[in-house]
């Protein structure tokens, strides 16, 4: 059996950009969030104060990036370039310059561009990513059940009760939290809105909890691959359950990586990212997004 996977993971050089928030009375607001091919998100954002413009939201992304015909189109100015890496191969990217809008998120900085070509076949065509450079500068509900991201500004949602917080690790600037398997073996893996299934990185050992269910074909920037699928789990993450999921194994990335692989957030009706507090809720109660426009 083949599945076609998709796993948009982007790991890049830091660069510094600058932000503005919004108003200092703001607590909460949606943003809508377009789920297509399944699990993807697309978000809108203005790039220049043109647009809106549907970009792909990433968690697992550690830069933004813009399609270079769009970069094109708006003239803006390149800033020299940097490498990047996506979970099967490593190339270089030109930089450019732009203030990104996402809700009352203003981001000054380098974006990289590069040609999306994988993306061409979601409806409508991403123009671009949306990646933790930008998502790390304040806190957000991804929120599946009401197809919406919500921006905490001030950060005044995180502060209830929104359930149990797990400690996030940061890894070349993605998001992990720690797993468990039912014989408790523990996997980190970076909560990834841009993956449609798990990723793991490592070559499983002989007496790991799986079993091969087949292969699949697994698309990132880099184009195509044909991956092993292994059956895993259930997982645990504090008291959040997940059930038996396929994997994809890629056996070895391009580098090194402290992770362990990429866990998918649609797996969740919802997550709470607490950037200020280094921690995340999965599956918020819900009760606290009444009153939010």
């Amino acid at each position: 059996m083949r599945k076609g996977l998709w796993s948009g993971m982007v790991v890049v050089a830091a660069l510094a950009g600058t932000a503005q928030g919004g108003s200092p009375e703001a607590t909460g607001r949606r943003i809508p969030l377009r789920v297509v091919a399944g699990r993807l998100l697309l978000v809108e954002v203005k790039v220049n104060g043109s647009g809106p413009h549907p970009f792909l939201l990433d968690t697992g992304a550690s830069r933004s990036l813009v399609d270079e015909r769009l970069a094109d189109e708006l003239e803006l100015p390149p800033l020299g370039s940097v490498a990047h890496e996506s979970s099967i191969g490593t190339g270089s990217a030109d930089l450019v310059r732009a203030m990104v809008t996402l809700g009352r998120l203003r981001w000054d900085g380098a974006l990289i561009g590069a040609r999306l070509d994988s993306l061409r076949d979601l409806e409508p065509t991403p123009r671009g990513v949306v990646g933790q450079d930008i998502l790390r500068l304040g806190n957000w509900w991804l929120d599946y059940r009401g197809s919406s991201l919500v921006e905490d500004v001030d950060g005044t949602i995180g502060t209830s009760d929104l359930g149990e917080s797990l400690r996030v690790h940061w890894h070349d600037e993605r998001p992990a939290i720690d797993a468990l398997l039912p014989d408790q073996s523990r996997l980190r893996l970076v909560l990834d809105s841009a993956a449609s299934a798990p990723v793991l990185f490592r070559r499983l050992p002989s007496d790991f909890p799986s079993a091969d269910v087949g292969s699949a074909v697994l698309t990132t920037f880099h184009g195509p691959t044909t991956v092993a699928l292994a059956s895993v789990g259930p997982l645990r993450a504090g008291r959040a359950s997940i059930p038996r999921v396929d994997a994809a194994l890629l056996g070895e990335t391009a580098s090194a990586r402290a992770e362990d692989g990429l866990l998918p957030t649609a797996l969740f009706q919802g997550i709470y990212f607490d950037n200020r507090g280094g921690s995340v809720v999965l599956n918020p109660r819900r009760s606290r997004l009444s009153g939010i426009p």
